[in-house]
């Protein structure tokens, strides 16, 4: 568990302890900071949808961690496209990705694979994995 994952049990907790002590005492002045902690939390935990490499970025350190970015900001150059790319895999160099509308076209080892946009990254960081299992 790392040091954010700590900070939002503890957010959680903090929520838990004001809402018991909201009404055992009837204090509703207390649900201010509730509310607030509870927007914080959820705009914190929030997964970005993915629409561009900056946010294809955010998504992966979001779900994966951090440790998954920099792997794919080494090995793998980012674009932003449409579907065409797939049909002309040649335009792209080896590892590639393409982000166009609801798919992900990635370009690796010569082989092109279109999937949908989070399952692309799940396949993604799968591939990653088996590598770094292998060395």
């Amino acid at each position: 568990m790392n040091v954010r994952e700590l900070y939002q049990v503890m957010l959680v907790s903090i929520i838990s302890v004001l809402v018991i002590v909201l009404l055992s005492f009837k204090l509703y002045i207390l649900i201010i900071p509730i509310l607030l902690f509870s927007l914080y939390l959820a705009m914190e935990t929030r997964i970005p949808d993915v629409k561009d490499a900056k946010t294809f970025y955010e998504y992966v350190r979001k779900v994966y961690g951090r440790n998954f970015v920099a792997m794919l900001r080494k090995k793998f150059n980012i674009i932003e496209g449409d579907n065409l790319a797939a049909f002309f895999p040649s335009t792209l160099k080896d590892n590639t990705i393409v982000i166009s509308g609801d798919n992900l076209i990635l370009k690796f080892n010569s082989n092109v694979v279109i999937l949908s946009k989070y399952e692309g990254i799940d396949y993604l960081v799968n591939i990653i994995k088996k590598e770094f299992q292998q060395k």
